[in-house]
Parts: C-alpha cells; structure tokens; sequence
C-alpha cells in the first residue's frame, strides 16, 4: 500500500468520526520532520494545558502501548490504515492495552502539556495537519489555539 493510499485510507477512517482534540491548549513547539528516522526533530507537538486535564482519544482505535519510555508515561492508539497516534507527557493513564476506544474516550490525565504524534506506516507526519485540526487558530507569535 502507498502512502497516498495509505492517507485516503486514514482520511476517510477519520471521516466517520470527526477528531476531537486530545485536551484544551496551546501548541507551543510546532512539529519538525526528522531528516532521517534517528536525526534531531520535533516528531509530534507540544500543547500547552492545565495540568491534570483529560486527555481523550482523537479518533477511535485501539491501545497498542501503555508505559513510560525514559520516565514519560505514553499511550499509542492504532487507528488503522497504518497509522499510530502518540499521547505523551502524561501524570496518569487510564488507558487498557488491547481497549478499544472511541473519540472522546478518556485515556488519562496531562501534566503541564501533552505531546501528541502521528506515525504513518513508519513516517512521522504533521499531526495538526493529518488529524484534519482545520478549525486550529493561529494567535499572537505563531501559537495555535487546539479545541477551543
């Protein structure tokens, strides 16, 4: 499957079910395409939140990773079509490997902010831009407003 295919695929996975931004915020580090696959980059953004907001599943899928990766609690969403969704910098998780979620589903608490990635069979891509967040705003020197 191409990557053209792949993204019509997703598209119109997220078609059916509108996203929902993961917690009210900031985007205050923007994302920044690797050159190569262990090269320094920004691989998600970072949003700015209240700390102990909820976080809840942009779109439905299913939980594939639950933990901390040098001390960071994450969770992964599979959401079919080759694509995988990165909630990180999280305080708790209420995230069940193997769950099944819908969008809008509770999946934790955030810290201070929440990092949210995409990968696309492998590739990391802008999730601003994949998850279809076209309602984003921008305010002031470049910040964006997410789901208010």
């Amino acid at each position: 499957m191409s990557f053209v295919i792949a993204s019509r695929f997703v598209a119109a996975l997220l078609a059916v079910t509108a996203p929902v931004p993961p917690v009210h915020g900031t985007v205050i580090d923007g994302f920044r395409a690797p050159a190569c696959q262990r090269c320094v980059g920004h691989r998600g953004v970072t949003i700015a939140t209240t700390a102990l907001s909820p976080v809840r599943a942009v779109t439905a899928g299913t939980i594939v990773f639950v933990g901390k990766v040098a001390n960071v609690l994450y969770v992964v969403e599979d959401i079919g079509g080759g694509a995988k969704i990165t909630y990180g910098q999280m305080t708790q998780s209420e995230a069940v490997l193997g769950a099944e979620v819908k969008a809008g589903d509770p999946l934790g608490v955030s810290g201070q902010q929440l990092y949210l990635g995409v990968r696309l069979r492998g590739q990391y891509v802008n999730p601003l831009r994949f998850l279809g967040f076209g309602a984003i705003r921008l305010v002031g020197r470049g910040k964006v407003i997410v789901g208010q």
